[in-house]
């Protein structure tokens, strides 16, 4: 027999790509024990927590609250159908409701009053039916009375699309001419007349420009200006200024000039009335006239009312069997009214102008009223010479 080659031997060099792993070297079980850690911190983290309840409950239990949680999420799911489709129905009543506003406050609109504001609060018995009830009757909340501008007075149990705590007797409105219900408020009506009264352009004359007259313009200063300006410092002192000023002197010693000159000082409202433009030949229209330029005033306070030729309405009163007479008289004591009344306002001043003060009825001149009464003497000679420098200022001598 030939002889056969010796078995080789396995190599125990490093280098020889055939050797085998000792037995008692430890690493590859430490590899192998971390990679099965490992994965089983993996499975642990991927398997949600369960409730214990769960864990203890038998698997008929399971099923049980299953087939109940299924019931639920069928009844949820039909509730938010349900939801969805009210909410598509309540979406097209508010596009119809909204085409419906549009379709009512379309111009033109009927001017009305506000006449009274009335809050409805029914007793109804609980043994009414609902289909039996009356919805106006049981209605709760604010209802209002109007006077339309054809002297109708409506009343409405339901106002409109204003809301009623915004509204108040004798405010002007504008209502529906079919259902009358309130659509806006409108703002306040004023004559014409009294808003042409109203000064848009501020005077442009200043102090320098009056000659002479240096006492009158410190009283004016004093009881005009100084309370419009300084109001808070009043307050604190305790001082009440007066509520009007009276200049009077012959005609041409500057009483309108300073009254120009002091409504440029302040950026106060300045209204110009001419008492002859306040008598009115119907009743009742020159007592409008003063009430809606002191109401005017009130809107755009502080403001600064000039009466020029007061003796034209504030005459004294006598008897008289004119018609004229007495409307001239009521024009007067709703100046009066104005001045002193429950209505009046501190941040309105009065300065009134005449050349006679002789005739004027005592009850404008009491105190409360015209307080302050500024006397314009015929110019001396230094204030006549004063008043030449001033004109003569621009002109090339």
């Amino acid at each position: 027999m030939a002889d056969q080659p010796p078995a080789e031997q396995p190599s125990n060099q490093p280098g020889s790509s055939k050797a085998t792993a000792d037995p008692s070297d430890p690493q590859p079980s430490t590899s192998s024990t971390g990679k099965e850690a490992a994965s089983e911190d993996v499975k642990m983290d991927a398997e949600p927590e369960l409730d214990p309840e769960i864990l203890k409950a038998s698997p008929e239990e399971i099923m049980t609250r299953t087939r109940l949680l299924e019931n639920e999420i069928k009844i949820m799911r039909s509730e938010n159908l349900t939801l969805s489709h009210e909410a598509t129905m309540m979406l097209d009543k508010i596009k119809d409701n909204t085409d419906k506003i549009k379709n009512n406050k379309q111009l033109p609109f009927l001017v009305a009053n506000v006449v009274e504001i009335l809050d409805i609060d029914p007793d109804v018995h609980e043994s009414e039916e609902g289909a039996q009830v009356d919805l106006d009757s049981v209605r709760k909340g604010k209802c209002a009375v109007i006077k339309t501008s054809t002297r109708q007075t409506i009343f409405l149990p339901l106002i409109g699309l204003v809301d009623a705590d915004k509204l108040k007797p004798g405010d002007l409105i504008g209502v529906n001419k079919d259902s009358y219900l309130v659509l806006d408020t409108l703002p306040a009506e004023y004559d014409s007349r009294v808003k042409a009264m109203e000064v848009d352009e501020r005077p442009t004359e200043t102090y320098t420009d009056i000659g002479g007259l240096d006492k009158q313009i410190e009283e004016l200063v004093e009881a005009v200006v100084l309370p419009m300006q300084q109001a808070d410092k009043f307050k604190t002192l305790g001082i009440k200024p007066p509520k009007g000023v009276l200049m009077y002197g012959p005609p041409g010693t500057g009483k309108t000039l300073l009254a120009r000159a002091c409504a440029a000082q302040t950026k106060a409202c300045y209204m110009k009335l001419a008492g002859p433009s306040l008598v009115q030949m119907f009743i009742g229209d020159g007592a409008k006239l003063v009430r809606d330029a002191f109401e005017l005033a009130k809107e755009k306070a502080p403001a600064i009312i000039f009466i020029d030729e007061l003796d034209a309405i504030g005459t004294k009163r006598f008897d008289s069997e004119k018609s004229g007479d007495r409307e001239v008289q009521r024009t007067m004591l709703e100046l009066l009214n104005q001045l002193d009344g429950f209505g009046s306002d501190d941040r309105i001043k009065v300065i009134a102008a005449t050349n006679r003060i002789d005739i004027l009825d005592p009850a404008l001149l009491r105190s409360g009223r015209l307080d302050r009464k500024i006397e314009f003497p015929l110019p001396t000679e230094d204030a006549r010479a004063r008043i030449i420098e001033i004109h003569s200022r621009k002109m090339n001598v």
